[in-house]
């Protein structure tokens, strides 16, 4: 199911890769901050899980996934948009997705993209996940969050290591979401320059909004689509708030059910892989 073509020319294209709740779309809100920058809000996802071709349906939702499927995301839709020259006065074209999207075949993502890397211990990730969970009083045995993503940082690190193998782009830039809620001016500079971009200090701040006010492309299909989920604690931190914040104290950490502690400790090797290979502050 290979897509590739040639790198279109035009813009910087950067797709940045992440495991859910890593601070990405706090991200996505600062490239966009640029003014310079076209937003992909998770495409590959939206396919995967809400296309017509979707592997999954999310099933922990407060509603049938099925209610969120939308024919439109194909692989050949998204990656169509993707190579589009349409967008003349933007410097930057900024794919901000999930490796959920692509774990059956890598080889559908849209070639003549720079590829990055958001990564965020597995504890705070799978603690917020938890956590989102139970304010939506769903999914009280936790069986489908675990089915779900017990892998995920595996599927990250192994996609990574495509990239360096088969898409030939050296060591990809990945930045840590602590790092990067630490000393935001730090690592954005460097992931600028990782990536080819001029950094700009537009990116640490921007403005508290609704779902509804993102000028995002692929904002018409899962989260965004209904009001009950636009608004819900998945979005509510990235969109409210103004920057990248404070990393959470996990010396006040809650408890957590002993299968999310197993699957923490399968992931950390994955996670722990990629930390090594990070941009330092």
């Amino acid at each position: 199911m290979s897509m590739s073509s040639d790198q279109p020319s035009g813009p910087v294209r950067i797709m940045l890769w992440s495991t859910p709740r890593s601070v990405s779309t706090a991200f996505a809100r600062s490239m966009s901050a640029r003014g310079d920058t076209e937003v992909f809000w998770e495409p590959y996802f939206s396919c995967y899980f809400f296309g017509p071709d979707g592997a999954e349906r999310i099933g922990e939702l407060p509603f049938d996934g099925t209610e969120l499927t939308n024919e439109k995301y194909t692989y050949n839709y998204v990656n169509k948009l993707l190579g589009s020259v349409d967008f003349p006065v933007s410097r930057i074209l900024f794919v901000k997705d999930m490796v959920e999207g692509i774990k059956d075949d890598f080889n559908v993502v849209k070639s003549g993209y720079k590829h990055s890397f958001i990564i965020r211990h597995p504890r705070k990730t799978f603690r917020s996940l938890y956590r989102s969970n139970q304010a939506r009083k769903v999914s009280q045995d936790n069986a489908n969050l675990i089915k779900r993503h017990k892998d995920v940082y595996h599927t990250l690190e192994q996609f990574y290591r495509h990239v360096q193998t088969e898409l030939d782009q050296g060591a990809p830039p990945i930045i840590d979401a602590d790092d990067l809620v630490d000393q935001p001016e730090k690592l954005l500079r460097k992931y600028c320059q990782a990536t080819g971009i001029e950094y700009t200090p537009k990116m640490l701040t921007w403005e508290s909004v609704d779902g509804d006010q993102l000028n995002w492309h692929c904002t018409d299909v899962g989260i965004f689509a209904r009001p009950e989920t636009k608004k819900s604690l998945m979005l509510s931190n990235a969109l409210k708030g103004q920057g990248f914040g404070k990393a959470p104290d996990l010396t006040k950490d809650m408890k957590l059910p002993s299968a999310i502690e197993e699957m923490i400790k399968h992931a950390l090797p994955a996670y722990e892989k990629l930390y090594n290979l990070r941009i330092k502050p």
